[in-house]
């Protein structure tokens, strides 16, 4: 699985000056052959927002989670520690249920998910073992929309929009080992076989998108002699329709790793690229 050890401004960043040190420009496919058309690259910039839009919300919804039983261990993941995230005693319950706001500020006063807004609400039961030191949780997760949701990616500024009462289903588990205050881990693994469902506004123009999204993604918040870490791997697969009423293309976007990106664009086939080169060959930002 890909790892990503930053918090995600930063991470944007060298995406952003990698892409202008390699020099990919405009060319680049797994052949070595033509680069992709601007048709091709509207339609994979249409349905990765699509995907991200399931992809995202169960990122965030397990971010919700991990908060539950450990308040503040998230907090490292944008950076915003608090004076003691995860002091305490950490406990998880079998059954949450949560509500999650896209658009309440973070920890620092900002807004903690800029390129999303809506509400939705969280329910996952499961078990519990173990104790406040060590143990895990096994979740069944269902994630609704109490509002529209919708998501932007910040490169070509495709917006997904995911209309209220929609789900998104998945199962996750949260692993826990505590040493004392300054010394802790807690890591989830999360499956989504999900629906991307909805439509995407870009380019002028609305699509109605219809799909299927696989992830398979590791998180991990942890602090070792009081000094804080996030990482994040993440695999998966999004094979999505987008129509207009003009025009109709199926698009898979199948991520082995962070540097393994494969797009298909109605059967023509482009990668590997890394997500440096996802940027600045099709510009949109496939991880949202």
């Amino acid at each position: 699985m890909a790892t990503l050890m930053m918090k995600k401004s930063g991470l944007w960043a060298a995406i952003a000056a990698l892409g202008l040190a390699i020099g990919c420009g405009e060319s680049g496919s797994e052949s070595g052959g033509a680069a992709p058309s601007s048709s091709q690259k509207t339609s994979a910039q249409t349905t990765d927002a699509a995907g991200q839009a399931v992809e995202q919300a169960a990122e965030f919804s397990t971010d919700a989670l991990v908060e539950s039983g450990a308040p503040g261990s998230t907090s490292s993941k944008t950076g915003q520690t608090g004076s003691n995230p995860a002091g305490g005693t950490i406990n998880y319950q079998a059954s949450v249920t949560l509500t999650v706001d896209l658009d309440a500020p973070g920890g620092s006063g900002t807004d903690a998910h800029p390129n999303a807004t809506g509400v939705f609400s969280v329910t996952a039961t499961g078990t519990v073992a173990g104790d406040s030191m060590n143990g895990e949780v096994t979740y069944a997760v269902d994630v609704q929309w109490v509002t529209n949701g919708v998501f932007t990616d910040p490169v070509c500024g495709a917006q997904a929009t995911v209309a209220a009462g929609s789900h998104v289903l998945y199962s996750a588990r949260i692993q826990w080992a505590k040493t004392d205050d300054m010394n802790w881990s807690i890591q989830a693994t999360y499956d989504v076989d999900g629906a991307a469902n909805g439509t995407v506004s870009h380019g002028g123009r609305t699509w109605t998108v219809a799909g299927t999204v696989t992830v398979h993604a590791l998180a991990t918040f942890s602090r070792s002699a009081g000094t804080y870490s996030f990482s994040f791997g993440i695999n998966g697969q999004k094979i999505v329709t987008a129509d207009d009423g003009a025009e109709s293309h199926i698009v898979t976007i199948t991520m082995e790793a962070l540097d393994r990106v494969f797009i298909d664009v109605d059967g023509a086939v482009f990668g590997p690229f890394t997500l440096a080169q996802v940027w600045w060959i099709f510009h949109f930002d496939c991880r949202g």
